[in-house]
């Protein structure tokens, strides 16, 4: 599955409308999920696994019946929105959890899989996460996270966003380009550490954890592996200190748009973008230049990792030498292991990690930013 198939697309081609009408005139008797699986052979809408994208041909069957193109068969169940799987009471609040990750006891994340582990992952969410359950859109995975303590929390990932200024033009991408690699994005939709629980490191210790996990099991699910990852923080409520942390790069704002905002009304709040490239190398994957968008420089373009931090830091006007040389200081360490949470860059030097977190959550007046 190099590119995404194109399924809207490709069924709204007049001569293809044509076609489908010409399929429904012949097949009066077929039911539309039978129409739709019709054209998925005939057009070969398949999926990496080699299974047909029903679903996704339905949907855009739908639109064109919206549109006047075609009329479908009637649907044989009238289905309403259904209601999320759930517990019939809370998720038991973890016991004894320590101040600090690195004493935490039997650390863990479970993919979800299981009925059981749905609902609780729906009923953790329904009731502690701020949006809620969902519903997760596109192809999807859920993590929860345990412990010998409890359940310390959860994350869910699900479609990256369709078009997002900043996130589009810190690729670099045009239009066609991501028509074509979308699929390659994937959100981290929901990422909860439940309120009860607090302990330092441990959301940032999460997302690294979290980061190795997801390319291999996202793979085995759907068949092809994600190159980049992205999320959102509501400035509102968060800082967004643990995706720096663990090395997410902010490239901007949303505009206050949700998925299905085809009117511009802008009823959501505006969150700051973070994302994680999983392939270093994913814009020439995308066939793109390695300097197309507005990423930073790499620790490789011919510099160590000193010499890098020293060029790109050392005249950050922090308004103290000390932050200066601090910030220098910490991106170097944070060059040598790149994929790793400043906790595990330390090895267990926690006055630096008290340093490194002081200086990324300086309050907003401060020169760092």
């Amino acid at each position: 599955m190099e590119t995404q198939n194109q399924i809207k697309r490709t069924l709204s081609r007049p001569e293809v409308i044509e076609h489908i009408r010409s399929v429904l005139d012949e097949n009066g008797h077929m039911n539309r999920t039978a129409v739709a699986e019709q054209l998925c052979v005939h057009y070969g809408f398949f999926d990496a696994l080699g299974t047909a994208q029903t679903s996704s041909c339905l949907k855009a069957l739908r639109e064109l019946e919206s549109r006047g193109h075609i009329e479908l068969p009637k649907p044989l169940v009238q289905s309403g929105p259904g209601s999320p799987r759930r517990l019939s009471e809370p998720v038991a609040a973890p016991q004894g959890v320590p101040a600090q990750a690195c004493d935490l006891r039997g650390l863990c994340l479970i993919l979800v899989e299981a009925e059981e582990q749905m609902r609780i992952w729906n009923e953790m969410m329904i009731r502690e996460h701020p949006r809620g359950a969902g519903p997760l859109v596109g192809r999807q995975l859920r993590y929860l996270i345990g412990s010998e303590h409890g359940w310390l929390g959860a994350a869910g990932f699900g479609a990256a966003a369709l078009q997002l200024r900043d996130r589009d033009r810190w690729i670099g991408w045009d239009s066609e380009t991501r028509r074509c690699h979308l699929h390659r994005v994937i959100g981290l939709s929901r990422f909860l550490i439940r309120p009860d629980v607090h302990c330092h490191n441990l959301a940032s210790q999460l997302l690294g954890m979290i980061l190795r996990a997801v390319p291999g099991d996202f793979e085995n699910r759907y068949g092809f592996r994600p190159w980049l990852v992205e999320s959102f923080v509501d400035t509102t409520c968060f800082s967004g200190t643990c995706y720096r942390a663990a090395n997410w790069v902010r490239v901007g704002r949303t505009q206050g748009r949700g998925r299905q905002d085809r009117h511009w009304q802008m009823a959501e709040t505006l969150k700051d973008i973070y994302l994680y490239p999983l392939e270093r190398d994913f814009r020439l994957k995308m066939g793109l230049a390695p300097d197309s968008g507005l990423s930073p420089l790499e620790v490789a373009d011919g510099l160590d990792a000193e010499q890098w931090a020293e060029k790109e830091f050392a005249g950050a006007p922090l308004g103290d030498k000390r932050l200066s040389k601090r910030l220098v200081g910490c991106a170097g360490a944070k060059a040598i292991k790149p994929d790793r949470a400043f906790s595990g860059v330390a090895e267990g030097d926690w006055a630096a990690v008290k340093g490194y977190y002081r200086l990324i959550d300086h309050p907003d007046e401060a020169a760092v930013c």
